[in-house]
């Protein structure tokens, strides 16, 4: 209805006019909307935070590091056991151990050895591993012997997948 027929129809009444929802409705939505949006940013911006802190533990968990011969050392989800050693096998570098997996889960071991000279020469890469081992069992290493044997100064080990 116009003002015009309703102040006509209704002499010395207000003049009432019906308030139409839908703006209202489409400006609540439009809050909502908003708050939602801003809501799973968030979200997503703590979810990705908590990602990329987990990566790099891991990478440093996994990278590599100095280790003594025949010394125990963790990387990644397994333990290298005391009493390992660097062999002659068939005049190459290679080494000789047990692993243990240190996780809760079952898990294969990758460990690379890097045999240093004194001047930081590659005398040898070493590759390790393990059958799946169930949390807390224990295997020796199948390595593959890389590098002339011959004295070195530096041992590395890191974990690779």
């Amino acid at each position: 209805m116009s003002e015009e027929y309703s102040a006509q129809k209704y002499p010395g009444q207000p003049v009432v006019r019906k308030r139409r929802k839908w703006p209202m409705v489409l400006g609540v939505l439009g809050v909502l909307f908003v708050v939602v949006a801003g809501g799973c940013a968030a979200l997503l911006g703590s979810v990705d935070t908590e990602v990329d802190k987990s990566v790099k533990e891991q990478e440093a968990r996994n990278a590599p590091r100095p280790v003594t011969v025949g010394k125990a050392f963790s990387i990644g989800k397994h333990e290298t056991l005391a009493g390992w050693a660097i062999v002659n096998n068939a005049g190459m570098f290679s080494v000789t151990g047990k692993v243990r997996n240190i996780s809760e889960s079952t898990s294969t071991a990758f460990v690379h050895v890097k045999i240093l000279a004194a001047n930081g020469e590659v005398l040898g890469n070493i590759q390790c591993n393990s059958s799946d081992l169930e949390p807390g069992q224990t295997q020796a290493l199948n390595c593959i012997p890389d590098g002339k044997f011959g004295a070195f100064q530096k041992v590395t080990a890191e974990a690779t997948f």
